[in-house]
């Protein structure tokens, strides 16, 4: 019950108010080994993981090239997807996606500011940052995801059950 001089609010709390954490990713660079048009390789790339039934996430377009993120337990079903295709292959291993959730995280302002701060003080490397909407994803190394999410949660002031950790994508689904 409302007491008098009390502010009453019908809107939702505006801030971070969950994270997410994913199983581990790898995330690959894959280029054309020569000068070639970049449509015809990021198509070429695009249709040899199409062939084997693989799912990437993480889509970045390249100068010659993509680079994507795939489930760790993937990996090596990934490689041999592109093996037989004059491409460069470049692997970062044991990496997690951390996705901070947000009511309208595009408006918060500061949000993306406090985010990249907490990770520079914690000494990790962002491999990928992203937005959306409703989230802030970043792309972290494994082992110090733990960490991070200990400090996210800290600096905005967010309870345990506010935090989900899958270990396979299975659970995910």
């Amino acid at each position: 019950m409302p007491v008098a001089g009390e502010r009453v609010s019908f809107e939702r709390e505006r801030g971070v108010n969950a994270i997410v954490v994913s199983p581990e990713v790898a995330y690959l660079f894959v280029r054309a080994q020569s000068e070639t048009d970049p449509i015809t390789v990021r198509q070429q790339i695009l249709d040899l993981l199409t062939q084997a039934g693989l799912s990437i996430s993480l889509i970045k377009l390249q100068r010659n090239g993509l680079s994507f993120a795939v489930p760790a337990e993937d990996l090596a079903r990934t490689h041999q997807a592109l093996s037989n295709a004059p491409l460069q292959i470049t692997v970062k291993p044991r990496l997690r996606v951390i996705s901070i959730y947000g009511q309208n995280m595009r408006e918060l302002h500061g949000v993306l500011a406090k985010i990249a701060e907490i990770l520079n003080e914690a000494g990790v490397a962002i491999e990928q940052i992203s937005d959306a909407h409703d989230r802030l994803i970043c792309l972290i190394s494994a082992e110090r995801a733990q960490e991070v999410v200990k400090r996210i949660r800290k600096a905005f002031h967010l309870r345990a059950e506010a935090v989900r950790w899958y270990d396979s994508f299975s659970a995910v689904r």
